[in-house]
């Protein structure tokens, strides 16, 4: 289920209007940062976005699919990314769209870390 290098930087370019993006190693793929918050997964050939109810109802639309994995106790469902469906990956300007809208479900969810008080 590895993602390769060349589909991660090839997301990273289309999303490079965008400002801070890179890509990481993460779980046996790639996530996909806007600064320091990750807003995407790659995993296998597939890009995974970011959801939250303001941008999940057009990936339901669509048909999409949250992520899922199996484990030794059975599927496991990441409601919290969902398959970037074909199309919008053959649009680049709808692709950035749907980009920007991960992010923002992101940067919603994202908590920053606490700061360790010391002695």
């Amino acid at each position: 289920m590895a993602a390769s290098r060349e589909l991660a930087d090839f997301i990273t370019d289309m999303l490079e209007p965008l400002g801070d993006i890179h890509a990481h190693h993460m779980f046996g793929g790639y996530g996909i940062k806007y600064g320091e918050v990750n807003f995407a997964l790659l995993l296998g050939d597939l890009p995974y976005f970011r959801v939250d109810d303001g941008n999940r109802p057009a990936f339901e639309e669509r048909g999409s699919e949250p992520f899922r994995y199996n484990t030794k106790k059975g599927e496991v469902t990441v409601g919290s990314y969902w398959e970037v469906p074909t199309d919008i990956m053959e649009d680049p300007e709808l692709f950035l769209d749907w980009a920007r809208a991960a992010i923002d479900a992101a940067l919603k969810a994202h908590k920053p870390k606490k700061k360790r008080k010391y002695n």
